[in-house]
């Protein structure tokens, strides 16, 4: 309200203060709010005072009656909004690019061309917002939700109002699109996870066959030897599930050698269901991994009685050599009650890919072998375990067993 001759303001757009009023709207203000209070005529004061007129017209605007927002008048309202906006968004050329490489190289962003791959990786990042909700969609669900978009816009088509161009959008359209979407993303949602398990599995057995590789160049090395780094384990002091990177003390030292001596990368003895994994270069004087988390596969103790590679004597039952890690071990680490049938949790506990002797890879879905060898146990242990009740809470694993023989599967840590 700044006129001729009136004072500067106190402040300016870009002062922290604001706006202020002038020392002479101040005291027309104050003269106005007086007369108002007292009661008094102030029709008179807003003829003597033209600013006071101003202010006082622009107060009355205030007493204006209450407008009712109809459904109707909303409707309008939007419509006149939509078409003075800009054209309907749409996903340029290159994102339109990009998600179509997305999905061709089956969800995974890091597969994208080097161009694509910044913009795929947004993709993939809406993706697991989406995938991270609470969201479900039963066929109930998505039937009504359909069914209450046809008879809204059978309504508003009822009532005569229509949309004239691609670029008209009510709020109706604007939540039944919506609606379609969060739908289509609950219902579709499954089937991203399922293409994104069986690429997980699909690389776990990737590995297992690059492992196996290595491990028939270091036996051809080796007068057909496994991989051994010590066999000093398994006193009293020292269970083989004891992982430490500055010694080889624990049987996964075995395991790390191929890694330690360029057979086969950290990468290769690495499983994408294991978030802990270690797959960078191999550092100097290391022997192990950091800790008993960062190993995704369990490894056959390396006991005296050790099986050779591709040198099975029992058929058709074949050693396994390596599998996904060991859910006992890590319970019997923690000092919790085993169950001798658990699956690794490499895989969401569905089950564990084994690497036999032989070299071939395969997968089980329990841990117990056709002949009923369980891979996670001794011998010994087994037949003691089946003699007596409950399994799950009688079994006990102290990191000082080791096979019975060499046709004796048992695998850790």
């Amino acid at each position: 309200m700044k006129h001729d001759g009136d004072e500067q303001l106190a402040g300016s757009p870009g002062d922290s203060e604001g706006w202020a009023l002038s020392a002479a709207d101040v005291q027309a203000l104050d003269s106005l709010l007086a007369a108002r209070a007292e009661e008094t005529d102030a029709s008179a004061q807003t003829h003597a005072d033209p600013r006071t007129a101003r202010l006082a017209s622009l107060l009355n605007h205030l007493d204006a009656p209450h407008i009712h927002a109809e459904d109707a008048l909303v409707d309008v309202t939007l419509l006149r909004l939509a078409r003075a906006s800009a054209a309907e968004p749409t996903l340029t050329h290159a994102d339109a690019d990009a998600l179509d490489a997305w999905a061709l190289a089956e969800y995974d962003a890091d597969s994208t061309p080097a161009v694509l791959r910044d913009r795929a990786s947004r993709h993939d990042a809406l993706a697991a917002a989406v995938r991270e909700s609470d969201l479900s969609a039963t066929p109930l669900l998505v039937e009504r939700t359909f069914q209450a978009i046809a008879a809204r816009h059978a309504a508003y088509r009822a009532a005569g109002y229509s949309l004239q161009s691609s670029r008209s959008w009510r709020l109706a359209d604007v939540l039944s699109i919506a609606a379609m979407l969060l739908i289509g993303a609950s219902v579709l949602w499954p089937a991203f996870n399922f293409v994104g398990e069986q690429r997980q599995l699909a690389a776990c057995r990737g590995n297992l066959g690059s492992v196996a590789s290595a491990m028939g160049l270091y036996a051809g090395n080796h007068r057909d030897q496994l991989p051994v780094a010590t066999a000093g384990f398994g006193a009293a002091s020292n269970p083989w599930w004891n992982v430490s990177p500055t010694k080889p003390q624990s049987n996964s030292a075995n395991l790390y050698t191929l890694a330690r001596t360029k057979y086969a990368r950290l990468s290769d003895l690495a499983c994408a269901g294991n978030p802990d994994a270690e797959r960078g270069d191999v550092k100097t004087e290391t022997y192990d991994w950091s800790d008993l988390n960062a190993i995704s596969f369990s490894y056959q103790i390396m006991g005296s009685n050790r099986p050779n590679w591709q040198r099975v004597e029992c058929e058709p039952a074949k050693v396994v050599v390596l599998s996904d890690r060991s859910p006992v071990v890590r319970r019997a680490v923690a000092h919790q009650p085993i169950d001798p049938l658990e699956n690794s949790s490499n895989h969401g506990g569905r089950g564990q890919y084994v690497l036999h002797a032989d070299g071939s890879v395969t997968w089980m879905s329990t841990p117990e072998r056709a002949c009923g060898d369980n891979i996670w146990l001794p011998r010994s242990l087994e037949i003691m375990l089946k003699q007596v009740a409950h399994l799950q809470r009688t079994g006990k694993l102290e990191g000082f067993e080791m096979p019975d023989d060499a046709m004796d599967s048992f695998v850790g840590p």
